[in-house]
């Protein structure tokens, strides 16, 4: 093991940590990860795609605030100081890690600070729960970079710490160092690993290149004009609902309305049932009152209907049609 003298978070270390596997990589590696896929890996390495900036994350933030209190319980459960280091592997300077602390006798340490959900899991199910299996080959890859016989990895959360002794898995050891130098290789030759179609892109190729830019142009495009329409449409819905809320307005306290090919009714609807609500409070099993119970209160409707009679249904006189007539044939006189 070399120590390499690299601030955690820097510029440098970023590029260090892209250049080798990092221990953070190896589950990626291994295809245990429900983060990241060996073809992304492959992207980062080989200056591709660039690696998620996760500073934000409020789960990373929580755990670098908690990072410090974390490792100061584990020194006092171990009985040891615990301090950060950037290391490589001096059998192949390929492999580094990051670790959260090194033992006085070489052994890493990685810290993990989960919500409470999280960390309940793990204190249930120990070795079997999640995180456990999905920072399990973390660990192995800094004993594998460390040449150390054991490790820790210790879940911290709410004051309460769980720790756990990890020993060398000469298997996954084996499977790291094969895999470490088949990316790499597959880096330096450019050549991609095979993609997950479920969580890897699709990126065109050959002859799809011209088909997929055409098709992509042409979808831009008619976007453009779907959202010029839509535009047009909320304006025409709003411009709607002012003609019949007008209408409405003239009905007073009228329940219906049926004049120059419009009709409108207003009418009193039941309110719905919070059936979600009703569902979880009685467990399934209800009566018609508890049902009427979780009835929302009444509420008025309007409903509009077209028509294609100038006068109202059954209404044939003149003194009904005619005013109508006049009306649109005062609408359509040029404005003087």
């Amino acid at each position: 093991m070399r120590i390499v003298n690299l601030k955690q978070g820097s510029p440098e270390w970023l590029i260090w940590r892209r250049e080798g596997v990092s221990a953070s990589d190896a589950a990626v590696l291994l295809c245990m990860s429900t983060y990241k896929t060996v073809w992304r890996l492959w992207a980062e390495k080989s200056g591709l795609a660039i690696e998620a900036d996760l500073s934000a994350n409020p789960l990373v933030q929580h755990g670098l605030v908690f990072e410090g209190v974390a490792r100061m319980k584990l020194e006092k459960l171990l009985q040891d100081m615990l301090i950060p280091f950037c290391v490589e592997s001096t059998v192949n300077p390929l492999l580094r890690a990051s670790l959260d602390g090194l033992t006085a006798r070489g052994e890493p340490v990685e810290i993990k600070c989960p919500s409470q959900a999280v960390f309940d899991d793990v204190v249930a199910h120990k070795a079997g729960s999640e995180a456990f299996k999905l920072y399990y080959p973390q660990v192995q890859h800094q004993l594998l970079v460390t040449g150390a016989k054991k490790g820790y990895l210790a879940f911290y959360c709410n004051d309460q710490i769980e720790v756990f002794v990890i020993s060398q898995d000469e298997l996954m050891h084996e499977r790291l160092k094969r895999d470490s130098v088949k990316l790499f290789e597959m880096v330096a030759a450019r050549k991609e690993p095979v993609k997950d179609p479920a969580r890897d892109l699709y990126i065109p190729k050959g002859s799809d290149v011209t088909k997929w830019v055409c098709s992509a142009q042409e979808f831009k495009a008619l976007d453009v004009q779907v959202q010029a329409l839509t535009m047009k449409l909320d304006e025409l819905k709003a411009a709607q609902k002012n003609a019949r809320q007008a209408m409405q307005d003239m009905m007073g306290d009228f329940m219906h309305a049926d004049y120059c090919g419009v009709m409108v009714t207003r009418y009193k609807a039941s309110g719905k049932v919070d059936l979600e609500r009703l569902m979880a409070e009685k467990n399934g099993s209800f009566t018609q009152a508890d049902v009427d119970a979780y009835r929302r209160p009444e509420s008025w409707r309007c409903r509009v209907t077209l028509t294609n009679d100038l006068a109202p249904r059954s209404f044939v006189g003149d003194e009904v049609v005619s005013p109508v007539h006049k009306a649109l044939q005062a609408m359509s006189q040029p404005v003087i």
